[in-house]
């Protein structure tokens, strides 16, 4: 595995395990700290905030790989927002998780072979290299993949186990819904096409499409396309493509909407070209049937209700802890 696919790997591992944070910062050997809230007892510091809105705003930027900086500020800067009631409420699950003094070492260590397997790692050398190479101690990650894990089986057994969704709730949704399972008209289309940049004299343009014309009304369409088409980067000069509805050229949707399979269109003009194109398959919208979409339902609408608990119970938590916010995370 390269290196970079590793620190790829850390990356999306930390969303999941980000609880307390690493070390605070020390200068000579003295901590110098801001708190900005305490909970039960517990602070939570400058350079917890800090070094988790870091390690967060790498996961974003893996997330959004294609996003510009503006885009990218915009994010991090939406994610830092509820930075401090995030670690707030990350602490207060802990703090009931640990009193309930779970065992997640066999989970933990399922866990972790999973990662090995997903990225082929060979030993626990390997992922130790891994952790390291992003600047963290591995001990210190294992701890805050057992506090995640204990976190996570805490909302399970509170929460998660007492929801249920009965077969009315799934089909009324699936009812209600019906666009989300259906699918979408496909279209598989060949072409012929003439670039503009390569006619600027209008008479060699007409002299040309009368060619076309004059063999297509004799001929065979691929024999035809393969001898006139200039499509570019394709299979080949005259497979247009596969194209769900709304993906193609509004004017050449059109075109086809007017085709049977096996017709073709009379010359459509586009900013970039003419084209004729070919229907050579139609795949009509399909609707899915309940039952191969009914746990993918059951397991929305759990998270759902389950996301509606969840705030419930944390801010139940936080009328019956002791949490003073000093100051706001900016």
């Amino acid at each position: 595995m390269s290196k970079l696919t590793k620190k790829s790997m850390i990356q999306i591992i930390l969303v999941l395990v980000l609880v307390t944070g690493p070390a605070p910062i020390t200068v000579n050997a003295e901590v110098i700290e801001k708190i900005y809230a305490v909970v039960n007892g517990e602070l939570i510091t400058y350079s917890e905030l800090k070094n988790t809105e870091i390690e967060m705003s790498r996961v974003v930027q893996q997330q959004f790989p294609g996003s510009t900086e503006e885009q990218l500020a915009e994010k991090i800067a939406e994610m830092k927002k509820n930075l401090l009631n995030q670690l707030i409420e990350q602490k207060l699950l802990l703090s009931i998780a640990k009193e309930k003094n779970y065992e997640v070492d066999a989970e933990i260590e399922m866990i972790i072979k999973d990662i090995k397997k997903q990225y082929n790692m060979n030993s626990d050398d390997e992922l130790k290299q891994a952790i390291r190479s992003q600047g963290l101690d591995y001990d210190e990650w294992l701890k805050q993949l057992k506090d995640t894990s204990m976190q996570h089986r805490l909302i399970r057994e509170e929460i998660g186990y007492k929801i249920k969704i009965d077969n009315a709730q799934i089909m009324d949704y699936y009812k209600s819904n019906i666009k989300e399972f259906t699918k979408p008209l496909e279209l598989t289309l060949d072409c012929i096409y003439l670039d503009k940049a390569k006619y600027i004299v209008p008479q060699a343009l007409s002299e040309k499409m009368q060619a076309i014309d004059a063999e297509l009304g004799n001929g065979n369409f691929e024999e035809v396309a393969k001898k006139y088409s200039q499509l570019q980067g394709a299979e080949n000069n005259f497979f247009l493509g596969r194209f769900k509805q709304g993906e193609l050229n509004a004017k050449l949707e059109e075109a086809t909407q007017k085709l049977k399979q096996g017709e073709h269109s009379p010359w459509v003009e586009t900013d970039t070209g003419w084209y004729i194109v070919l229907l050579k398959e139609r795949k009509d919208p399909e609707v899915l049937e309940y039952k191969m979409v009914r746990n993918d339902i059951e397991n929305l609408l759990m998270a759902r209700e389950q996301e509606v608990k969840l705030k419930e119970f944390l801010e139940q938590l936080k009328k019956d802890s002791l949490i003073k916010i000093y100051e706001e995370y900016k």
